[in-house]
Order: C-alpha cells, then structure tokens, then sequence
C-alpha cells in the first residue's frame, strides 16, 4: 500500500509540530522539506479543516497541533488526510458480483489502520529512533546512460 503525496506530507508537517510543540511557519517547513510551499499550504489546510491543527495569524504564527501529540493517532491523520481510502476499485470491476478479493482487501486495509491506530504522534515524532530504510537496501538502478560508440 502506498499513501498519496498528500498524506505524506501532512503526516510530516504533523511530525514537525509534535517535535517542536509550538508554532510552526509554513514558508520555513516547505523550505526545510524541500517542498512546494503551495502544496504544504493546501495540505496544512486540510489539517485544520480535519482538525488535527490550527493555523495562527501574525508575527508569531503559523500552525500548530490542535491537540496533544499523544492524542492524535497515526490511524487518525492517515483517515482523515488519505480521501476515499481503498485497495482497488472493485466498484468499476466486471468481477464485483462475483469475488471473494474485495472482503479480503478490506480485511487488509483494517489490519493496516488498526497497526497506525497504535501509535500517536508522541510516539513517531521521538528524536533519535532509528528510521526505517528500505529504501538503502534495493540496490540502484542500471544506468541508462547513452554513451557515444568508440
């Protein structure tokens, strides 16, 4: 399962306030993520929309966390973010009538909510716990260079 940018940058911006627990500036996060500071905008107004934050005009504004970080579950940013949450689209599926997949994806994707409903923001946003790296270990694609005959 793969979330959309849109949830991975809102569960970053949420990861950011719950470390630093005060004002964060939109301007600042889109620059330290290296991010479109319009999309960072539009998903931070999601948030607030959802309320999980609250965004603060003035010299000393910004967004914040509506709630504590250990209110706030993994499972209830990714639900509230992630829009029409699904596997597949078994609603457009010649096989709809007559297939057993989609009570076991949505079997999967209860198990998957129930693992981030586990964890809050307190939890992800601890400093100095080893991130998880798949990502290292695949080896880098061959090279598709063109290289001119000898």
């Amino acid at each position: 399962m793969q979330l959309t940018q849109h949830t991975d940058f809102g569960l970053r911006l949420l990861i950011v306030l719950a470390r630093k627990g005060t004002a964060v500036s939109l301007p600042a996060f889109s620059a330290e993520q290296g991010l479109s500071y319009h999309h960072v905008a539009k998903v931070a107004q999601g948030l607030v929309q959802a309320g999980l934050a609250q965004s603060q005009r003035g010299r000393s504004g910004g967004i914040t966390l509506a709630r504590p970080a250990a209110e706030i579950t993994v499972g209830e940013a990714v639900r509230k973010l992630e829009k029409g949450l699904r596997l597949a689209d078994c609603a457009t599926c010649a096989l709809r009538t007559n297939c057993a997949l989609s009570s076991v994806l949505a079997e999967a994707l209860e198990a998957f909510l129930a693992v981030l409903d586990r964890y809050t923001l307190a939890d992800v946003s601890r400093e100095g716990v080893a991130a998880f790296a798949p990502w290292a270990a695949i080896p880098a694609a061959p090279s598709c260079a063109v290289t001119a005959p000898s």
